[in-house]
């Protein structure tokens, strides 16, 4: 029996998992591993509720992984990244 494709998706938050992600995208490709600590250019897209400022950076809180099967459907990889807005790396140099 063939295997069921694999799906991939990415949701993006700020401060917190309980709100609507700001950006949500889907995939056939896994999407780069994130960890805690990363910094997240703002600038690339999304329906950021509390953009970065001035000297401030997104960086990488937490990291949560969802899996599923849907039978005869796919198989499912759910990357949910919750972000904080900290002082720009280089706000100093």
């Amino acid at each position: 029996m063939d295997k069921p494709p694999l799906e991939y998706h990415l949701e993006i938050y700020e401060g917190s998992f309980v709100n609507d992600p700001s950006i949500s995208w889907k995939s056939s490709s896994p999407f780069p591993t994130m960890n805690v600590g990363d910094y997240i250019d703002h600038r690339m897209s999304g329906n950021w509720q509390s953009p970065p400022g001035n000297n401030e950076a997104f960086s990488v809180l937490r990291v949560e992984h969802i899996f599923w099967e849907i039978e005869n459907s796919h198989i499912g990889h759910k990357l949910m990244v919750c972000l904080e807005i900290v002082e720009h790396p280089e706000a100093n140099a």
